[in-house]
């Protein structure tokens, strides 16, 4: 089993911290009463991830390939990602990436420590 899939394809790339987090968001209806009690407008859970990899296992040109897809401007991108004991596919969106220039040795340039936050379009569970 692949660590992670983007879009349907397993990349060759190792995990160095996947950071999972969940938000569960209110709608506009939430707020606090006269009594001083918070009234929940609950929307649902939301899973989101922070993940770093790394690449020293990927070619120079799969790597770029790679960049491309992760910032590309689409609306979102098909994830599958450790979950519990199993692992959980949804879509998300890449609202962060970074990466580190680790040596270059002529034209070819090694890039690293990629980093990406990706956060969901929906959420997984609803009330």
């Amino acid at each position: 089993m692949a660590i992670i899939e983007i879009d349907g394809r397993a990349y060759g790339i190792s995990l160095i911290e996947l950071k999972r987090s969940a938000s569960v968001l209110d709608g506009e209806n939430a707020g606090r009463v006269l009594s001083g009690r918070m009234v929940r407008d609950i929307i649902g859970t939301y899973y989101n991830y922070d993940a770093k990899f790394g690449t020293s296992q990927l070619s120079p040109g799969d790597y770029d390939a790679l960049y491309e897809t992760l910032t590309a401007p689409v609306d979102s991108h098909t994830i599958t990602v450790p979950y519990g004991q199993g692992t959980k596919t949804f879509e998300a969106y890449v609202s962060n990436a970074s990466d580190v220039l680790k040596r270059m040795s002529g034209a070819e340039k090694l890039w690293g420590e990629l980093t990406i936050k990706f956060t969901a379009m929906e959420p997984e569970r609803r009330p």
